[in-house]
């Protein structure tokens, strides 16, 4: 008697078992991500500026990164009370933000440059090797810009969205060049 029921318990756990494995998506990617600053010149408010004039302390920046179940990565970058009418350069870098663009390293990139000599080589330098965010900003200094590239960070992983001086350059010689670093934000992708 007791052996019967301990099988029916078992079976009971397996039935619930495969209910709840059933009920997750097969190609589920990791949970999403919004990160919301404020830049300033010190990084309190979340977020990075490196040139006051060009991309004022007191500007909103938010970016949101989904991972769709078809392995697909979506960033969007959304920022306000920048200048008006002009437009940026924006993509996701290697490194975390401090009080030194720099610090924030190249460009992320899925399958990495091997040529350290040739950071312009369109190969690797392009919006579907890299999360290119370009920006036009209207008449109150807003703009939201949309990237989708066809695969998802694994162990190595962007770790901020910067800000630069002008949208990006996409020929042979300046290939993801965008100029000056105007801001930075940390973001967990």
């Amino acid at each position: 008697m007791a052996h019967a029921r301990i099988a029916r318990t078992c079976l009971i756990v397996l039935a619930t078992g495969a209910a709840l494995v059933a009920a997750v998506p097969a190609h589920a990617g990791p949970a999403p991500v919004r990160t919301v600053g404020v830049a300033s010149t010190d990084g309190s408010g979340g977020a990075w500026t490196y040139n006051d004039d060009m991309l004022p302390a007191g500007a909103r920046l938010s970016v949101h990164v989904a991972y769709p179940g078809d392995g697909m990565s979506v960033v969007t970058l959304t920022v306000k009370g920048v200048r008006a009418n002009r437009e940026y350069g924006a993509h996701a870098h290697k490194a975390a933000c401090t009080s030194n663009g720099a610090d924030a390293l190249g460009h992320f990139q899925y399958l990495a440059n091997p040529d350290l000599l040739n950071p312009t080589d369109p190969t690797y330098a392009n919006p579907t090797n890299e999360i290119w965010l370009d920006l036009q900003t209207n008449s109150a200094g807003n703009a939201t810009s949309k990237a989708v590239v066809p695969w998802q960070p694994d162990v190595t992983r962007p770790m901020s969205v910067v800000i630069h001086e002008m949208h990006t350059g996409t020929g042979p010689g300046d290939a993801g060049t965008a100029g000056a670093r105007l801001a930075c934000m940390t973001v967990p992708f």
